[in-house]
């Protein structure tokens, strides 16, 4: 069973859940980077919420299918047309021998999941198999898809229903405009008393530096009682860092493991996945909240997600 990238876009690749326990040998977490988004495309498919799927980042893409299947697609992509006739996304969506798929570019938004009903054959690594590229591991060879390459996957063992649709309620908003709530960082203390009021009154937006890796925040230039040095310490997904140049940089699911700049802010769980969204030009507000509203809100999230994609853990 087979796949045919026909268009890669800008970088596609595949990934599904995080790696786990390696963080001590210098690997990140990776995986998918709006992993709400994954869940819901595998949910139509009836795949696992974390299986391999295809991200795909900003460009348009196609696909070419050598056997029966179902697909579906759900994020930022701008339309899905099966053989140049339009289809919805956050549908289950039967493709026959031959037929090919294009998927839109993202008008807002960052990252679309194509979710194939099966499973994706990935590299096995590390107790995972999403794409890590910085270190080629993982995935299809470690890298981002080219066109011509072969996708195999094996069919799953019972068809999925064709009438799922995922409720609209559940449907994440694609936009280009954010609020990100975030607990205090270790380190927020070493921010001035202008800065630290800057930092959650004032909108920052997404600089052409933006990657898997990271973002780098522009609009407000912070200040820190240190110059930004110190020992490196943990960093994860999410984590905020305030360089020497003031200008904050948001980490995203492949960023290192520790960094040596001080971590101001930390985005709450239940909202990290929307940094898989963020884009150059991207505007965000961030809010202040408690590590105990934000286990609350991460709670909350799980019993709206739960009557429809069951238990499911976000990253």
């Amino acid at each position: 069973m087979t796949i045919m990238v026909i268009k890669p876009g800008l970088q596609s690749t595949l990934q599904g859940a995080p790696f786990s326990g390696h963080r001590h040998l210098g690997m990140p977490a990776a995986g998918a980077a709006d992993c709400l988004a994954l869940a819901l495309a595998n949910h139509l498919v009836g795949n696992e919420p974390d299986a391999i799927a295809i991200e795909i980042t900003l460009d348009d893409t196609r696909f070419a299918f050598a056997c029966s299947t179902v697909i579906a697609l759900t994020g930022a992509a701008g339309f899905l047309r099966l053989n140049d006739e339009g289809r919805a996304l956050h549908a289950p969506l039967m493709v026959k021998p031959g037929d090919e798929i294009h998927i839109g570019p993202a008008l807002m938004g960052c990252r679309s999941y194509l979710a194939v009903s099966g499973t994706l054959d990935a590299q096995f690594l590390l107790g995972g198999q999403s794409t890590y590229l910085a270190a080629g591991l993982g995935g299809f060879h470690g890298r981002a898809l080219k066109a011509d390459d072969i996708l195999d996957w094996r069919p799953a063992k019972s068809k999925p229903a064709l009438h799922r649709k995922t409720p609209r309620k559940l449907q994440p908003v694609i936009s280009d405009k954010y609020i990100l709530r975030v607990t205090e960082g270790p380190e927020h203390g070493l921010l001035s008393a202008t800065s630290r009021q800057l930092f959650f009154e004032k909108k920052h937006k997404v600089g052409s530096r933006a990657d898997r890796m990271g973002l780098c925040l522009q609009g407000t230039v912070l200040a820190t009682t240190n110059g930004s040095q110190m020992k490196s310490a943990p960093v994860f997904t999410g984590t905020m860092q305030c360089p020497p140049d003031g200008e904050p940089f948001l980490l995203g699911p492949d960023a290192q493991t520790t960094g040596g700049y001080p971590r101001i802010a930390q985005v709450i769980r239940a909202d990290r996945h929307l940094i898989g969204q963020l884009r150059p030009g991207s505007e965000i507000q961030f809010v202040r909240t408690s590590p105990e509203r934000a286990a609350e809100i991460y709670r909350q999230k799980q019993l709206l997600l739960k009557p429809w994609l069951g238990t499911i853990n976000l990253w």
